[in-house]
């Protein structure tokens, strides 16, 4: 205790100094801490999300772009695909929990989705408030957008041309509001869901279509065969949402690898501001090393006096980098994509930390050895006399 004591007190002697390496050391933690939890954190939303859906037609183009506007909803639509076309591939016996999606416009730039039963039964949610649409132009929107917009159950409101723009009202159609959910999942929240009936009865001139269909497939053959079948003999693009999510993964390490060689570059520069540090202490207290030695002090005591401070200093650096993990986890619906949402369990889960709060004291006592072994060096009688 007497050491810690000794070191506190020489930390504080430096106290802006001090601090100031502490939070670039921190800053090195709290970049290999984020990008850790941000990147299994959207891995396990993605497998989250994508269970259950192991095909996806929609029309020809980007297989990420579908993905993003036909699960997530946060992308344009590359167009509508033929029902006929759509209904000849999902008649096959494989394919189970099938949900059919088609946009239809906007309502204060919030997406409406037409869809049925399938897709609302699987949206992981609190009870409704209301009921599910039964007939044309009735809709369920999220809490959210009905606190937000000041709708309740019974109100009415129409939407515009365009899935994001103002292009124009439908001023002769009317949705009424019949139920107000609360969504589990955030991407979900900025979404208004009516039936594919409403979709079509807006938009009367055109002939009734598809955006896009979702489906599992329950045989691990079929599942790797089906969607290139379709791909090579039909209009529509089927994409494997599985494969493309380990694509968006993959995408994704490579931006956290980059992040995390700059946390270690700021860890290493924290680790050379301890030894500096470390190393001007001494000279200016080396007095005071040789007065303990010379009173019987040992040199596994005198290391404690040295090796303390750089281990305060760790300790602060790892108690900055959890408060900041606390701040952003309190305030990650400010910061956050919209539609992207953090899991509890796995932003506090530690494990993943164990191995760089190890290798991060190893470099606090890797730090402070080189100035304990020139301090072994000095001739302490000469410095006991000059003190």
């Amino acid at each position: 205790m007497k050491a810690l004591h000794f070191a506190f007190r020489a930390l504080w002697h430096r106290k802006a100094t001090s601090f100031f390496v502490a939070v670039i050391w921190a800053l090195g933690m709290i970049g290999l801490a984020m990008t850790t939890r941000l990147e299994r954190t959207a891995e396990a939303q993605l497998t989250r999300t994508l269970e259950g859906t192991d095909l996806l037609l929609a029309a020809k183009g980007s297989p990420t772009q579908a993905i993003l506007a036909h699960v997530f909803h946060r992308d344009q639509a590359s167009g509508n695909i033929s029902i006929a076309e759509a209904e000849k591939w999902l008649s096959h016996p494989d394919l189970s929990h099938v949900r059919r999606l088609a946009y239809g416009d906007n309502y204060q730039g919030y997406r409406i989705l037409g869809s049925d039963s399938a897709t609302w039964n699987g949206v992981s949610r609190q009870p409704i408030l209301g009921r599910w649409p039964e007939g044309a132009l009735e809709v369920v929107l999220p809490r959210s957008i009905a606190e937000r917009q000041g709708l309740a159950l019974g109100d009415h409101f129409h939407g515009s041309h365009g899935a994001v723009d103002d292009l124009g009202d439908h001023d002769e159609h009317h949705y009424t509001v019949v139920g107000i959910v609360t969504p589990d999942q955030a991407f979900w929240n900025e979404v208004i869901w009516t039936s594919l009936e409403s979709v079509w009865a807006v938009h009367e001139h055109s002939a009734p279509e598809y955006t896009a269909v979702l489906a599992r497939i329950e045989s691990p053959m079929t599942r790797l065969m089906l969607p290139g079948q379709i791909q090579r003999q039909s209009p529509l693009m089927a994409v494997s949402p599985a494969m493309e999510a380990n694509r968006m993964v993959g995408w994704m390490n490579q931006g956290g690898a980059i992040l995390r060689l700059i946390s270690w570059l700021l860890t290493g520069i924290a680790s050379l501001s301890m030894f500096l540090l470390l190393q001007s202490h001494i000279r200016e207290r080396l007095g005071e090393y040789a007065l303990v030695r010379a009173m019987g002090g040992t040199w596994g005591q005198i290391a404690a006096l040295v090796l303390g401070q750089n281990l305060l200093l760790a300790l602060l650096a790892f108690a900055l980098t959890y408060a900041t993990l606390a701040l952003a986890y309190a305030t990650s619906q400010w910061w956050l994509p919209a539609g992207f949402s953090l899991y509890a369990d796995l932003w506090w889960d530690l494990q993943p930390d164990q191995l760089w709060w190890v290798l991060h004291l190893f470099l606090a006592l890797f730090a402070g050895l080189g100035p304990w072994v020139w301090l072994q060096k000095i001739p302490l009688h000469r410095a006991l006399v000059d003190s």
